[in-house]
């Protein structure tokens, strides 16, 4: 055999060997499988928590074999709402408000998980965890994560003997309704919260549903309750302060403010989360008992857009125990790890972090428990309370009722549009 030839052979053995490597290395994330499929998931987390989702991702990719594209960022309604209307949806999306899903699901752009979810699985989530439309018993979206809202951060050195005496002064409060496009979304927090607290769940719901009218003394009450509260400075600072921001002053030697009225989710953002503590927001806010045992709460909703194969495997997992005992467990240590609705994921998830379990056992109570009403809510009615909400604090005293007639207006609009859906209901 000549030069050139061996030469020929060696350099083909050499690339046999490097294609043979590639292939188990392109397959080193499926435990060895060969390729079954993908499928598209699009969902809002994005950093610590989109890398803490993907590796929960990645253990299905492992354990199936189908391979999962998945696309977090912080536009994730113009991203999906653009996608939908050129007709390339994800295969899954997770929203952060059953008001969407509903909404989607009315126009026929969603797939009934009801269908692809087994029954046992479906039975571990209480009713407002896969909330169905009004007049239908079909559900589109599962609530793979949790929050607890009804609460107040602080620092964990302080006695919560001194708490009332802070709440009942709104210069203690860190106040923030800076949220990009959805600026105004924490105030809308609050006097839901003051309505919860003051008037429970029955009052609430009708509310959150669209059977309530804005102009209810009951919700004027909750309304003026939170603008009694702030002084001009403090409502002016909320207006310019992002809520990422607004509770990283709780903590410190000499610390401007010492409360957050703010969802179980932000100890995420505090520099030094073991500092943080809670109490519930019942005899801390304005006007409310501290008796109270109903909490708000918030949940991301799985759901899916094309019907395949992949993406019904898909769905099943991300709704499974299995799964987000997973997801929090594979979370990096420096992170706070995500609650689950699902009433068997066990506390155990949480490991040893005490608040996080008071958080988690507080979810398991869904009897007690009411969905974000404006989550909840038709995308153009959330938009108007957002928006009235930033009008009311450039102006404490003025009195709301001429914002909430504008409201009301909103709500019997939205009511007469069959377009524009309303969940059948919100709390457990």
């Amino acid at each position: 055999m000549s030069a050139a030839a061996r030469s020929r052979d060696v350099t083909a053995a050499v690339l046999g060997l490097w294609l043979v490597a590639l292939s188990f290395l392109s397959a080193g994330d499926m435990g060895g499988r060969q390729p079954r499929g993908r499928v598209s998931v699009l969902a809002s987390w994005t950093g610590a928590e989109g890398d803490a989702f993907r590796r929960m991702l990645n253990t299905f990719t492992q354990r199936t074999g189908i391979r999962v594209d998945y696309q977090g960022t912080t536009a994730l309604r113009e991203v999906l709402r653009s996608e939908v209307e050129a007709e390339t949806p994800p295969d899954i999306a997770v929203l952060p408000s059953p008001g969407e899903v509903a909404g989607y699901a009315d126009a026929g752009d969603m797939v009934r998980l009801d269908r692809t979810i087994p029954e046992r699985t479906l039975q571990q989530y209480g009713p407002l965890w896969k909330p169905t439309l009004r007049g239908g018993g079909a559900v589109y979206g599962v609530a793979i994560k949790a929050d607890l809202k009804s609460i107040v951060w602080h620092d964990r050195n302080r006695r919560p003997s001194a708490l009332p005496a802070l709440a009942a002064d709104g210069r203690q409060w860190c106040v923030g309704m800076g949220g990009d496009a959805t600026a105004g979304w924490p105030g809308t927090d609050w006097i839901e919260d003051i309505l919860l607290q003051q008037q429970g769940k029955n009052v609430y719901q009708a509310w959150a549903t669209g059977g309530l009218p804005w102009t209810d003394r009951r919700v004027t009450r909750a309304w003026r309750a939170w603008g009694s509260l702030f002084g001009t400075d403090t409502a002016r600072t909320a207006l310019i302060t992002d809520f990422r921001e607004a509770g990283g002053k709780l903590f410190g030697p000499n610390p401007p403010c010492a409360l957050e009225h703010q969802g179980s989710f932000i100890r995420g953002g505090y520099a030094r989360p073991a500092d943080a503590d809670f109490a519930f927001s019942a005899g801390l806010i304005p006007e409310t008992d501290a008796r109270s045992t109903v909490r708000e709460v918030s949940g991301d909703f799985a759901t899916m857009f094309r019907d395949t194969p992949q993406a019904r495997q898909l769905i099943r997992y991300l709704a499974s125990a299995d799964a987000q005992q997973g997801w929090a467990e594979n979370t990096a240590e420096a992170h706070t790890r995500p609650f689950s609705a699902n009433s068997t994921v066990p506390l155990d998830a949480q490991g040893d972090d005490g608040v996080a379990r008071r958080i988690a056992r507080a979810l398991k109570n869904s009897g007690a428990l009411c969905l974000d009403a404006s989550d909840a809510m038709p995308t153009r009615m959330r938009l108007a309370f957002q928006r009235a909400v930033l009008a009311y604090l450039s102006d404490t005293r003025k009195d709301p009722i001429g914002l909430l007639r504008i409201l009301e207006k909103v709500r019997k609009s939205l009511r007469a549009d069959r377009g524009q859906p309303w969940l059948s209901r919100v709390c457990g």
